[in-house]
């Protein structure tokens, strides 16, 4: 499983951790996107793939909220 971890430091010396995992097969079709970090936001996304080129996505940001939509791969 990679898991991509990103630490970084601001010029006030604040320190934001950050760690996110892409495209996590559920189902042969359908897959899962995640993220957290040390600011306490989140986010969550789900592809459910129709076409080679065609998914139906849906996605929850802690600071944005839900959304839904079509994504196209070229």
């Amino acid at each position: 499983m990679l898991l991509v971890a990103d630490l970084r430091v601001d010029t006030d010396a604040r320190f934001r951790l950050q760690l996110m995992r892409e495209d996590i097969p559920l189902s042969p079709r359908l897959r899962l996107d995640m993220m957290g970090n040390s600011d306490l936001e989140y986010m969550g996304r789900l592809r459910y793939i129709t076409t080679k080129w065609l998914a139906i996505s849906t996605h929850y940001d802690s600071d944005m909220g839900l959304g839904v939509g079509v994504t196209v791969s070229y």
